[in-house]
């Protein structure tokens, strides 16, 4: 179980107080339907019951998504403390809590680098696979899983790429974390000048991470892999603790010549460059193949971006005022954000075009 910081307890409180009242609220709202029928549990949650969202609007959700998120939250005045912390955390607030930023189910959106897993759903019960009841998997642009290394490491290797086997020598070595197979330099991985590799990864929360690791085959990270945490004071200079996770990866990869981190496309800065993978480049072209119908060439670490819901919970006004501003009246503009953020579009022909209704249930669950 984690502690909880003397920091974090003011907050914790406020939020299990708010969790609290908004869950006494449910349990004594009538129960009586039209002709004094008495509702079944389903027909009194369904689009009706509110959820609060923690005690300062705070909306937790996929890191990489964090940024875009934020200028959307500016943009449509929706009044959101954007939160990041990673997918994980977005989906446990969508559900049965996330330690000690929800108590509970308290979020009827969250943004994801990932779609659904199978896990506990709002009440306690198991989902049926990896959708809880209600959940729809929202797709809104693409991203490439990017290996970054420093300019001068890209140009050194050859052909500008990394093999996923060498990839994942890097990182886990056989899968297992191994440190008999974990590599630790640079001229084992075909670098014309040795040293010690410096590798960065996301933490275990984060989406970014599940895709690396279910994409690569590993289990267990070699033990020189660093974590990099949101806003943490523990992050390696030249961090800071208001930089995001993907943030700090991107300064690092660009300011250190044996470092290897990966992030999604937001960590590309100057500096740095992401690697072909394979001899494939992380190309819009590319990372599109994987929505097309012929997947032949697609770069082998695409994946899809999401802002995840749940239907069968009526939204917060401030998320209200996000979705609306996304789905209905600034669909253009939203799209534009997430690519001035360096994420790809599902298509060139029209904002949102990532199948579904502009992407809604365009993944795993339905809403159903």
């Amino acid at each position: 179980m984690s502690r909880i910081k003397p920091s974090q307890l003011g907050a914790f409180v406020m939020n299990k107080m708010k969790w609290a009242m908004s869950a006494a609220v449910v349990v004594t709202m009538s129960v009586v339907g039209c002709g004094g029928e008495s509702m079944s549990t389903e027909q009194q949650q369904l689009g009706s019951v509110v959820q609060n969202l923690g005690p300062n609007n705070e909306f937790y959700g996929s890191d990489t998504l964090k940024e875009a998120l934020v200028a959307a939250n500016v943009q449509s005045g929706a009044g959101l403390t954007i939160e990041g912390k990673g997918s994980s955390v977005g989906e446990g607030c969508l559900r049965n809590g996330s330690g000690t930023s929800c108590i509970g189910r308290q979020q009827t959106l969250a943004p994801m680098s990932r779609d659904f897993k199978a896990g506990t759903c709002a009440g306690g019960s198991a989902s049926g696979g990896a959708c809880c009841p209600g959940e729809s998997s929202n797709v809104v642009a693409l991203d490439a899983v990017n290996a970054f290394v420093s300019s001068s490491t890209y140009s050194a290797l050859a052909g500008n790429s990394i093999s996923t086997a060498n990839l994942k020598k890097a990182f886990c070595g056989d899968g297992s974390g191994s440190a008999t197979t974990c590599v630790s330099n640079w001229s084992a991985l075909g670098r014309p000048t040795a040293g010690t590799i410096a590798k960065y990864r996301r933490d275990d929360l984060s989406g970014t991470t599940d895709t690396f690791k279910s994409l690569l085959g590993c289990t267990t990270f070699c033990a020189d892999v660093v974590v990099i945490k949101d806003e943490s004071s523990t992050n390696p200079s030249p961090c800071t603790t208001s930089d995001s996770a993907t943030t700090c990866i991107g300064k690092l990869t660009a300011n250190n010549a044996n470092a290897i981190g990966y992030a999604g496309d937001s960590a590309r800065r100057t500096g740095n460059a992401a690697l072909k993978v394979d001899g494939i480049a992380p190309t819009a072209a590319n990372v599109r193949k994987l929505i097309a119908s012929n997947t032949s060439g697609v770069y082998p670490l695409s994946r899809k971006l999401f802002l995840n819901e749940n239907v069968n919970y009526a939204k917060a006004t401030q998320e209200q005022a996000l979705y609306d501003w996304v789905y209905s009246t600034n669909t253009q503009d939203f799209e534009d954000l997430l690519v001035q953020q360096g994420f790809i579009s599902c298509s060139t022909v029209s904002p949102l075009d990532c199948g579904g209704d502009l992407g809604r249930g365009a993944g795993v669950c339905k809403g159903l």
